[in-house]
């Protein structure tokens, strides 16, 4: 993975390689000038899967002042994307630990409630995520 800066990157390239995508998410950026403000335009692409072929390319383009701020907002919206469009891989890893709060919502109890089953999937996995996740910045 190309050291971009910031955890949205990493954090997305570790739930894309765990849900199998052999590579990183390509990411292209520049800088440039409108009517004298310094802007940047960052496209990041998530090619199609090569073993799932009914999941389309994610592609997301973010105008901003600065690219390294960019890159992270076009991770997020992308992971924020693959997670809506595929929740079912992201529960299936270490991810899926960290679901939004909703305690209305039956199955987030249920998540929960039995959390220990979960870990115990990938306990490794479990821990590794958890450690990342509290060291963010």
């Amino acid at each position: 993975m190309p050291a971009l800066g910031g955890v949205s990157p990493f954090f997305l390239w570790e739930l894309l390689s765990a849900a199998g995508y052999p590579n990183p998410p390509l990411y292209e950026g520049y800088d440039f000038v409108e009517t004298g403000v310094r802007r940047c335009s960052v496209t990041m692409n998530i090619l199609q899967h090569p073993l799932n072929p009914g999941w389309p390319a994610i592609v997301t383009q973010v105008i901003g002042h600065r690219l390294i701020d960019s890159w992270e907002v076009a991770a997020i919206k992308a992971l924020t994307t693959f997670c809506e469009k595929h929740p079912l891989e992201v529960v299936l890893t270490p991810f899926g630990l960290f679901s939004t709060v909703n305690e209305d919502d039956p199955l987030w109890q249920n998540m929960m409630d039995h959390s220990d089953i979960f870990a115990g999937l990938d306990a490794a996995g479990a821990i590794r995520t958890s450690a990342r996740c509290m060291n963010c910045e």
